[in-house]
């Protein structure tokens, strides 16, 4: 799905994210779990950037919108695969921005979206006069029915077009004229908007190299992981492929969410294959929130490494409460002293500092999940060597 809002999202003072709206269930569980939210708990939010198509909605959203709301309304415009959806949908937004409902409840905006079958456009007409043509023309007014071409010449095509337009309630958008015909479904009461971890922990669409053949895009495939073995060897008979030499695989969706839509070629399908087995065995374990942390404090984008990765959670202290350096320069002190003296003393400290200071000597690091320590001690990056100019690297 393509992008339709681009939203910053936080949870106090340190804990925010920006992130690309339709988000998959995965992608929303990660921003929780990067913002400390409890289920159901909303952050703050604001729309930084709007899909050009919907601009108009920067009029209508409200100030500070409800996430899952705003995620459930851009997954159904996502999906809009018409030129008619799209003018429905401002139709109806337009319709009720001229009745001086502003902003729309987003409730109401997915209840638009899931509602443009009750609307009639009559695309590329944009005036009163293109209304009134487009109505003669295709015999809606009776009366102009079988009139010769000179009697037609002489109507009054936007008298015609008015008149329908105000006795009907239609509007115009970008789109053409749109008028609603049936009351529209509302669906926004029944939904579900939180999100659910899903039977997967990659969702893999493959397909045989190369890409387009024979005058047609080749089969795509895709697979829920981790899967069974006959299910892998079924996908590849599809593919008409023995291994997965010269297949290509792009990663839709997963728990790991700065994977999504990266496309892996000969000899990476079975990595994935394997890291989606790790990733069900943590999650099983309890311990993919760590992981997710090992990662981003090493940096790590290839899959050779997250699965090499994958074999040292248990070498790694977590506190995924701690989001700055002053919470763990609190924590220090409740441990060193009582709570009672801590309070006295804490407003008389540089927290920053001192929680900076507790890093260093420690080894440990902030991650966007909180903080991480190698338990024997040791830097959380380790070094490797690195050939050529860049000397060694952060591991």
């Amino acid at each position: 799905m393509s992008e339709v809002f681009h939203v910053y999202a936080s949870q106090g003072r340190v804990n925010y994210a920006e992130l690309d709206l339709p988000a998959s269930d995965y992608e929303m569980l990660d921003l929780m779990e990067r913002l400390r939210l409890e289920p159901g708990q909303p952050p703050y939010v604001e729309v930084l950037k709007i899909r050009e198509e919907y601009n108009y909605l920067d009029k209508c959203l409200p100030e500070l919108p409800d996430i899952y709301q705003l995620n459930a309304l851009a997954r159904k415009l996502a999906g809009f695969t018409s030129v008619q959806e799209m003018a429905a949908f401002e139709g109806m937004a337009g319709k009720e921005m001229q009745k001086g409902s502003a902003p729309i409840e987003l409730t109401r905006l997915i209840d638009f979206a899931h509602s443009t079958d009750c609307c009639v456009v009559a695309e590329n007409a944009t005036t009163d006069y293109q209304l009134g043509k487009f109505l003669v023309d295709n015999d809606f007014i009776e009366e102009a029915s079988g009139l010769p071409d000179s009697a037609l010449a002489l109507l009054d095509y936007v008298k015609i077009g008015r008149e329908h337009r105000e006795q009907t309630g239609g509007v115009y958008t970008g789109f053409g004229y749109v008028e609603r015909q049936s009351e529209i479904h509302c669906v926004s009461k029944d939904m579900d908007l939180q999100p659910r971890k899903p039977s997967y922990t990659v969702l893999l669409n493959t397909a045989a190299l190369p890409l387009i053949g024979g005058g047609k895009q080749s089969e795509v495939i895709q697979l829920r992981l981790p899967a069974p073995q006959a299910q892998i060897q079924d996908a590849l008979q599809r593919l008409g492929k023995q291994d997965w030499k010269d297949v290509a695989a792009s990663i839709q969706d997963c728990a790991i969410p700065w994977l999504n839509h990266k496309m892996y070629f000969d000899g990476e399908t079975p990595q994935i294959l394997e890291l989606s087995q790790r990733l069900a065995d943590l999650d099983a374990q309890g311990q993919l929130t760590r992981y997710k942390a090992i990662l981003a404090a090493n940096n790590c984008d290839e899959l050779s490494r997250a699965i090499s990765l994958a074999s040292t959670v248990d070498e790694h202290f977590f506190e995924p409460k701690a989001s700055s350096p002053e919470d763990v320069a609190r924590e220090e002190l409740a441990v060193v002293i009582c709570e009672k003296d801590a309070e006295t003393l804490v407003p008389h400290i540089d927290l920053q500092g001192y929680g900076s200071a507790l890093l260093e000597r420690d080894h440990a690091v902030i991650t966007g999940y909180g903080l991480l320590e190698r338990k024997g001690g040791e830097p959380v990056q380790r070094m490797r060597q690195q050939p050529g100019p860049g000397g060694m690297e952060m591991l």
